[in-house]
């Protein structure tokens, strides 16, 4: 996951460098679900939409108010189940989408930018007849989502930032963290070293890992890094307009530092709610599935209640 131009270019330019190679822990997993679960939460499906240039896969499920998962880079959304489950049965259809490179989403990679892939989004959410939504995006995601809110706010209820960074850069060693994670020939020793960098409680490293790492999509690699540095952070950081944001972060958050949710909030104005969440670092999302989606059903309970 990418969470600032230049840790993108660094992490992504590693990962280019070795698609080519097969590597146990880069293989991206197919979503799952079970009897119980669609029971709870409503329907289930997974389906491809196909554009004028790219072919989408989606994961849906649960019935109500649209909310739009968005992972962050180089991964496919599997790592956000947990969460979708979550807001699937507060209530919500939740719709999953792999960017084209990764999972079962494809798409050329020349002459992309970030709204290359707003739009493959909004190729979607124009398919499934489901704007306009509440678009949440992890990381990477973030970023895309801010460029849906951007050139696309008719179909942008809210957006829903989860771990906002793009301005104040991570520490060399936690920056290091995320290349050794994303970089294919790295042993499962290597990563768990790291991995004290993005979670809250290294005791918990092996276990955030293994729910990890089958999302991992090395594949996206090339598309996501062209789109990333042909785009300036103007163009993303903070979008004009009327649409509400919930800057949702985690206090210890050492991969996008809290700095950014705060800079962004100031920017956006009252348009921007910002919540530190006490103890939880940059997997928020997958660390804490359930707290996450309590602070996004408040959140849109809220944007219900205010004229």
């Amino acid at each position: 996951m990418f969470t600032r131009r230049r840790l993108f270019a660094s992490a992504a330019a590693t990962l280019v460098g070795a698609l080519a190679m097969t590597s146990a822990h880069a293989q991206a997993a197919p979503a799952t679900t079970t009897a119980k679960d669609v029971a709870a939460a409503g329907p289930w499906k997974e389906g491809i939409v196909n554009l004028s240039d790219s072919s989408i896969q989606y994961f849906s499920r649960g019935q109500g108010e649209a909310i739009v998962l968005l992972p962050g880079g180089t991964l496919t959304v599997d790592y956000l189940d947990g969460l979708a489950e979550a807001l699937a049965k507060a209530g919500h259809r939740v719709v999953g989408i792999n960017f084209r490179g990764s999972g079962k989403s494809t798409g050329p990679s020349q002459g992309v930018t970030l709204q290359t892939f707003a739009d493959d989004v909004v190729g979607v959410i124009r398919a499934l007849n489901l704007g306009p939504v509440h678009v949440a995006g992890n990381d990477f995601g973030n970023r895309v989502a801010r460029m849906i809110a951007a050139s696309h706010p008719e179909l942008t209820r809210s957006v829903i930032l989860l771990a906002a960074g793009g301005k104040i850069q991570p520490q060399p060693d936690a920056a290091h963290a995320l290349q050794v994670i994303f970089n294919p020939k790295s042993t499962q020793a290597d990563v768990l070293a790291v991995m004290k960098f993005l979670v809250a409680s290294p005791a918990d490293s092996a276990k955030v890992w293994a729910k990890f790492k089958p999302s991992l999509a090395p594949g996206a690699a090339a598309v996501e890094y062209a789109a990333a540095t042909a785009t300036p952070l103007q163009a993303w950081w903070a979008p004009p307009g009327q649409t509400r944001y919930l800057i949702l972060q985690g206090a210890n958050d050492l991969i996008a530092p809290p700095e950014n949710g705060v800079e962004l909030q100031k920017e956006l104005g009252p348009r921007a709610t910002l919540v530190n969440v006490p103890g939880a670092a940059h997997l928020l999302p997958l660390e804490q599935p359930d707290i996450t989606a309590s602070h996004v059903i408040g959140f849109i309970r809220d944007l219900g209640r205010k004229p």
